[in-house]
């Protein structure tokens, strides 16, 4: 599975930001094993091994802690395919985390194509496609019980991995080439997530009746393998929700124009005196150093709570709230809302300095941009 951020950039500090222990890299990118990765390492190993508890426990454990590692080098292949492809493709990946679900591969998209993103999705499918493929031809010459187990378990994990995740629903591999197909033939990406998402959900409901009503229809127990459908049922539908509601959400915010959400503003030099500020009503005051860079914002309440016959004395600092270097947003006022909210969520800021053609124009505020999207 892929997460191509089309916003803000992920941390990579994976301790910092919980995901566990980094233990590889792969061609330079950083591999996570998270927390949540050890809970389907039991799972798996008790499935394994209950047929064996009887007769042969320690044996039956043994194998099951074999298949639940077969499983993580399965999904870092899996993974390790989708960095590498998306590599080539000049993208930028982050990390790879192998958790609870399987795993996943952050990168940032930028400005890619269909194509690309397409190659990336499916590039994880298909080296598990090739893996199962050569334990199945290797399948034959195994001999020994335990060796043929460990085989055979390359040939069906592999196998499931490629099968489950072509599905053409998100958030699986198959998901994303759909959504590349609907971005190529509609030019609108938005929409693809929209559709891919829809899928996904008609693909989980499809899943859960054949897999967990079926048999249920049928007078079977339920079973943990039930139990363990509807969990995962639970995160696909999670999964595919979400891909709709980004679409939406995006198509919205592409509909937006930055001029619509920004407020005029005014650039005071960072060595002005509050009497010494433009009586420029309804317009927002930006603080720029020198150089002409914005540096700060002034809090129009800390403004006018300034006595005035103490403005002549006080510096524009005193009322102003420093910002950290990426508050700026270099944009055309009359193009999309996109640039400014993705600065806003990058350097997590709730209001941000607009700068077109080296001037500043006006100021944006989070809260703004989301009385447009709900309004």
């Amino acid at each position: 599975m892929t997460t191509a951020a089309r916003g803000r950039p992920a941390s990579e500090d994976g301790q910092e930001s919980g995901l566990g222990v980094r233990i590889a890299r792969v061609a330079g990118i950083p591999v996570y094993l998270a927390p949540s990765w050890f809970v389907i390492a039991v799972v798996i190993t008790a499935i394994v091994a209950a047929p064996l508890l009887q007769t042969r426990p320690l044996v039956g454990i043994g194998i099951g802690i074999g298949q639940a590692l077969v499983l993580l080098v399965c999904v870092l292949v899996h993974e390790a395919a989708h960095a590498v492809t998306a590599r080539l493709a000049g993208m930028p990946v982050v990390r790879i985390v192998a958790n609870l679900w399987g795993g996943h591969t952050s990168m940032e998209a930028g400005r890619t194509t269909p194509g690309r993103m397409a190659l990336v999705a499916a590039a994880g499918p298909a080296s598990n496609a090739v893996f199962a493929a050569l334990a199945w031809m290797a399948l034959p010459s195994v001999t020994g019980d335990v060796s043929g187990r460990f085989v055979e378990g390359l040939v069906i994990i592999n196998g499931s991995l490629a099968v489950l995740n072509i599905l053409p629903g998100m958030p699986l591999d198959g998901g994303q080439v759909l959504e590349c197909l609907v971005w190529k033939v509609t030019g609108d990406r938005n929409k693809g997530s929209v559709v891919a998402g829809w899928s996904g959900r008609v693909l989980t409901v499809l899943g859960v009746l054949w897999f967990f009503v079926r048999p249920l229809v049928q007078g079977q127990p339920v079973d943990f393998s039930r139990i363990w459908v509807l969990l995962i049922a639970s995160i696909l539908w999670a999964g595919a929700t979400d891909s709709i509601r980004r679409g939406q959400t995006l198509a919205t915010i592409g509909r937006i124009r930055l001029a619509q959400v920004m407020r005029p503003a005014v650039a005071v030099p960072d060595t002005a005196r509050l009497a010494e500020l433009p009586a420029t009503p309804g317009n927002e005051l930006v603080v720029v150093d020198g150089r002409g860079r914005p540096t700060a914002y002034v809090d129009a309440a800390h403004l006018s709570s300034v006595p005035p016959d103490a403005r002549p004395h006080t510096p524009v600092s005193a009322v102003a709230s420093h910002q950290d270097p990426g508050w700026v947003i270099d944009a055309d006022p009359a193009g999309d809302v996109m640039p400014a909210l993705a600065v806003l969520q990058e350097f997590g800021i709730t209001v941000g300095a607009v700068v077109h053609h080296g001037r500043v124009v006006g100021v944006v505020h989070a809260a703004d941009i989301g009385r447009a999207l709900n309004g």
